[in-house]
């Protein structure tokens, strides 16, 4: 599959449904000498199977204090793009909409994706907005696509017959990854005991719970903790933070069901970064009631 960048001083919409899955096929027509900026919400950790975070200017959209986070807020995001725009040339990937809509309203991000379209007109860079399938509204989806042009994805016999194994197998696991948290959500594990808990089980289930995009990084100072119960103790908070997110995750199908695509696509990101939990379950609960 090939993704067509749009020209310079354009903007495209790339609806598709799997944000993750679309990213790989772009980073892989990125050449290492072109400027490239990302805005996303997918983790550093994700990023890195499938781009070389040392040659791009990235910004991952969370409240987590990290030296490549940025504020997810629209004026933020805008602020980046507006002064990123003003020399040179290059590629803007922008994905987490969804997200911001969520905390913003629709109507800011319409606004937000005119301003865009308005700045990068008279530049010399492109910039791609992903958007998941599903997570607008159909009239939503034709505000925006009507202020940013739909994206032309191009799946040809010959395109496929240049991918070599290595890229076939790494767009293998992107699909089965995505398969998995569409259709199980996350998994609720056996909680490690004290007595079978070791360096490599502690490994293994940091391991397990990255496989479902779950953001486990404060968990990793334990790998290197001296005394086996400090590291036991922290393992033991993660665990109850996890499982409050398994439980959590599970009542976004009610929301689904209930219409809320957008705001259950939100959730699924924020709920696997493992913080603020018990705001996000008193949210998810008015929804519901409502």
């Amino acid at each position: 599959m090939k993704i067509e960048i749009p020209e310079e001083g354009r903007v495209g919409s790339l609806i598709t449904n799997s944000v993750r899955e679309s990213f790989s096929h772009f980073s892989s027509q990125i050449s290492e000498s072109e400027n490239l900026i990302i805005i996303t919400r997918l983790s550093p950790r994700r990023l890195i199977r499938h781009i070389q975070l040392e040659n791009v200017d990235f910004r991952w959209l969370t409240m987590q204090e990290s030296e490549h986070s940025i504020d997810p807020s629209l004026e933020h995001v805008n602020h980046l793009v507006n002064t990123s725009i003003l020399t040179g040339n290059g590629t803007i990937w922008i994905d987490g909409l969804e997200y911001l809509a969520d905390r913003q309203g629709f109507d800011a991000v319409h606004s937000f994706v005119r301003n865009v379209v308005d700045s990068v007109g008279s530049t010399k860079w492109s910039i791609i907005i992903s958007i998941e399938s599903g997570t607008f509204d159909e009239i939503q989806l034709a505000q925006i696509t009507r202020e940013a042009s739909r994206i032309k994805v191009i799946k040809s016999t010959e395109f496929n017959e240049n991918i070599d194994e290595d890229d076939e197998k790494e767009i293998h696991e992107v699909q089965k990854d995505e398969e998995y948290v569409k259709t199980t959500g996350l998994k609720l594990l056996t909680k490690i005991s004290k007595e079978g808990f070791t360096q490599k089980t502690l490994r293994e289930r940091i391991m397990q719970w990255r496989n479902m995009d779950l953001d486990v990084s404060i968990l990793e100072p334990a790998l290197n903790y001296q005394n086996p119960d400090d590291a036991y103790k922290l393992y033991s908070d993660v665990e109850e933070l996890v499982r409050t997110a398994v439980e959590l995750d599970a009542r976004l199908d009610i929301l689904k069901s209930q219409g809320e695509n957008a705001k259950a696509f939100a959730y699924k990101y924020r709920i696997r970064q493992l913080t603020g939990l018990d705001e996000i379950g008193r949210i998810i609960d008015t929804l519901i009631s409502e």
